[in-house]
């Protein structure tokens, strides 16, 4: 153990520690504390790299509810919620009778930059590391965040669901070699707080969604998207070269949720009060005081203390804020006690008749 040596500084001891010996029980400690390091940044390394995946970026992609690269075609009452886009291309039919909430831009620069932008996005999510290898159909599963792949087609011919887990930021991501198809009444459902904008369908060559399908998911297509009669689509219906077919459905873009932050905290209760009085102060909220004989003690909301009061006072509360005033000093008893002797010996001494010898006073 470390122990201290004296040395005299004018009348003053100063005690310094000394080092602890090399096999001291504090130098083992330390030794084992600097082992244990790498340990925990490995640990830390690890525990990085499990972390969730990160969304993929659309860019300016990500406004538009439909882009197609040769042509847009729509029949029936169609509904876009979100941008109209094409490029290279510049035939868009069927609007109206299709309806957009939004812009229609027919190869202009801002089409031509999101197509560049879709092209980034599609290929990063190609690019993702496969989580788990799936073929056939998806009906009837439940799957958690993670990345799908599989080398040929994806098929769904019921319900699907998607998992977050809590986790309102989890991502999904669905490889597909060749086509996606769904089959009709088909239905992506999404639970544990996820959300539409974070599923993604990267299809290699075209999608088509069947009759009455309720599709989710970003859909970023080689090639062309079809989206059957009366098929639903929360998210996004992105073709890079091809045709995007729609005949009375409703395209819904879905932006992420984002939430608000969270209040602030109240601050911490008055003081205790000396004689007769009584504590102050309110916490997160109101200002108040509380009456009692001798002085009261006030309190804030978020600002600057408050005041105390009168002879015995008290020390004033806060509230997330600056402390209050202390109040006015109690009376030093003490001194009044010395004052009163003192003034009675006076009184006394002027009451008694003054001495004289003989009995006489003159």
């Amino acid at each position: 153990m470390a122990t201290e040596t004296n040395q005299s500084v004018g009348n003053d001891r100063v005690r310094r520690p000394r080092h602890a010996p090399a096999g001291s029980i504090v130098a083992r400690r330390a030794r084992r504390g600097i082992g244990l390091l790498p340990l925990a940044l490995l640990l830390v390394a690890a525990l990085t790299s499990s972390a969730q995946a990160a969304s993929v970026g659309l860019g300016t992609a990500g406004s538009f509810s439909v882009l197609g690269g040769s042509t847009v075609t729509n029949t029936g009452p169609s509904v876009l919620n979100g941008d109209l886009g094409l490029s290279p291309g510049t035939a868009i039919t069927g609007f109206p009778p299709g309806t957009v909430h939004g812009t229609i831009h027919a190869n202009d620069a801002v089409a031509q930059q999101a197509q560049a932008d879709l092209t980034t996005a599609y290929n990063d999510a190609a690019g993702r590391s496969s989580t788990a290898t799936v073929t056939g159909d998806l009906a009837g599963r439940t799957l958690r965040p993670g990345v799908y792949t599989s080398a040929s087609s994806l098929g769904l011919s019921g319900d699907l669901t998607l998992d977050a887990q809590g986790d309102p930021n989890a991502v999904f991501i669905f490889q597909a070699g060749s086509t996606l198809t769904t089959s009709s009444g088909s239905r992506v459902l999404l639970t544990g707080g996820a959300q539409a904008c974070n599923v993604f369908w990267q299809v290699g060559s075209s999608a088509t969604i069947g009759t009455s399908t309720a599709f989710t998911g970003n859909i970023l297509a080689l090639t062309s998207i079809s989206l059957t009669t009366g098929a639903t689509l929360k998210g996004r219906a992105l073709a890079r070269n091809g045709a995007v077919t729609l005949d009375t459905n409703t395209v819904t873009r879905a932006p992420c949720a984002t939430t608000g932050g969270t209040g602030g905290t109240g601050g911490t209760t008055g003081g205790t009060g000396g004689t007769g009085g009584t504590t102050g102060g309110t916490t997160g909220g109101t200002g108040g005081t509380t009456g009692g004989t001798g002085g009261t003690t006030g309190g804030t909301t978020g600002g600057t203390g408050g005041t105390t009061g009168g002879t015995g006072g008290t020390t004033g509360g806060t509230t997330g804020g600056r402390g209050g005033t202390t109040g006015r000093t109690a009376p030093n008893h003490r001194h009044h006690r010395r004052h009163g002797r003192h003034h009675r010996r006076s009184h006394r001494s002027q009451a008694r008749p003054p001495h004289t010898r003989g009995g006489f006073t003159g």
